[in-house]
């Protein structure tokens, strides 16, 4: 290729077979490639030489280990980019390798298709760069401390420590192509997160198209988002384009990833693998560029214990995982959050709505089983009945009589009986007990809604009930 004739690539991997490999395949497309067997060896290549290009194994048996030899790279060649190649689904180094000032990383075993298409990338951002053009990345500019600060339009609230280092890391990891897993419970925001990260990636003008996979059947979903031919099953009468094939090289945001069945995991798993998919009913292998983020409120990991979701399509999602904690465990964003969609709520409407004093105290003091969902839903509520503009308590009770008052330190629910000795451990489990077994019977025996109403997990959930001898009528 003519625009890459000039393009030299430096390859850092004590494998010889690996040297070679990448050798060879990065010479077809017409770079110019180096090879170094150790971080000695390629730091005294790069005092000789620019490269436009870096990749390195992360994992070297020599003495300069794959962090310190990352930052001598970006030290002796700053205008580098650095590709970082190491073990199969090492997240921890993915993470660290990337916050470092990695453009990108690549796992072992890596497929043809994936380490050109990566290399391709980072040779055209690095020639953007060379002609003084911005760059279309959402990075803020970072000291040996961390990042200076998070652009102020970012649509996220982030108060506590927790979501500001979240939100660094989803803006560093942005411009790269690397799949990310976003965890957390039902409410969080982990779609707002993963929009986040595609608007302010390179593809923010392209296509985002988030799909819920639990929300269609499982006889569909491969349809959905592969597409189908004309005839390929009864009411097929056209062919059809999927997500994978319509969204081009946008983001496709799969939430609730670990409701799929085990035949869609199956299909999932070799396009992630191969960059290709195949309609239903077809024959033609489509190639693809679409970036993939995946969210799910279940423990993936408990789910591969009990034979529910492949671990190989873990490793493969969970390149970068993203965990939001509960809103009750963010206390510092509950008000700003609260402040925000209040705000939202008045331009909607065109009424200066506000909060009173018990309202504030009340926000402030409410668990949030729901998350920010239910915190945006409970500011909605109150605002519809505040026809002067003041939100109170009162306003959210007239809606949600049920709805749990803030305990306060003094408030005493209970006497207790203390005339004789009691077994305070069998009372506690007692109360439990009856607490979980009326709330599976308000949820109609839903584990999911239950974990809502006491605020747990559902691996808390799962624990407490094998603790206390409870059954639900599922199992």
């Amino acid at each position: 290729m003519e625009s890459s004739e000039k393009v030299k690539i430096l390859v850092i991997d004590d494998e010889l077979s690996m040297r070679q490999f990448l050798q060879i395949l990065l010479k077809k497309d017409g770079y110019d490639v180096t090879t170094a067997e150790n971080g000695e060896i390629a730091l005294r290549k790069l005092k000789e030489e620019k490269f436009t290009v870096i990749l390195m194994d992360y994992n070297m048996p020599e003495a300069i280990d794959g962090i310190d030899l990352l930052n001598e790279l970006l030290h002796t060649s700053p205008k580098s980019q650095v590709i970082v190649i190491t073990a199969y689904a090492s997240t921890e180094q993915a993470i660290k390798a990337i916050e470092l000032g990695a453009v990108d990383y690549v796992s072992k075993p890596f497929n043809v298709a994936e380490i050109r298409d990566i290399v391709k990338k980072c040779v055209a951002a690095a020639q953007t760069q060379k002609n003084n053009e911005p760059v279309k990345t959402a990075q803020t500019k970072r000291t040996d401390t961390g990042f200076q600060n998070i652009p102020e339009e970012t649509g996220i609230v982030a108060q506590s420590p927790q979501m500001k280092k979240i939100l660094e890391l989803a803006l560093r990891i942005a411009p790269t192509d690397s799949t990310v897993l976003i965890t957390g419970d039902s409410g969080t925001g982990k779609e707002v997160l993963a929009n986040f990260i595609h608007k302010h990636s390179g593809r923010g003008d392209l296509p985002w198209y988030p799909i819920n996979c639990g929300a269609i059947p499982e006889n569909l979903l491969e349809s959905e988002l592969f597409g189908h031919e004309k005839g390929s099953f009864t009411g097929a009468y056209q062919t059809k384009k999927g997500y994978f094939e319509v969204a081009g090289n946008g983001t496709l945001f799969l939430d609730e990833i670990g409701e799929l069945g085990e035949n869609m995991q199956v299909k999932l798993l070799r396009v992630l693998q191969e960059r290709v998919f195949t309609r239903v009913g077809g024959t033609e292998k489509i190639p693809t560029g679409v970036r993939l983020i995946a969210a799910t409120n279940k423990n993936l990991q408990e789910q591969i214990k009990k034979g529910k979701f492949r671990e190989d399509l873990y490793f493969r999602l969970n390149v970068i995982e993203l965990y939001i904690p509960p809103l009750s465990e963010r206390h510092a964003d509950i008000m700003p959050l609260a402040n925000m969609f209040l705000d939202q709520f008045s331009k909607k409407t065109g009424t200066n709505f506000r909060f009173s004093e018990e309202t504030l105290d009340f926000l402030n003091h409410y668990t949030f089983p729901g998350n920010v969902r239910e915190l945006k839903n409970i500011v909605e509520r109150g605002t519809i009945f505040a026809h002067d503009g003041l939100v109170t308590e009162t306003h959210f009770e007239k809606t949600m009589p049920s709805m749990p008052k803030p305990q306060s330190a003094e408030s005493n629910p209970f006497e207790v009986d203390l005339s004789h000795n009691v077994d305070l451990d069998e009372i506690l489990a007692d109360i439990e007990k009856r607490y979980i077994i009326q709330a599976l019977k308000k949820t109609n025996y839903n584990r999911h809604d239950t974990c809502v109403l006491l605020n747990l997990t559902e691996r808390m959930l799962r624990y407490r009930m094998s603790k206390l001898g409870i059954k639900d009528d599922k199992e």
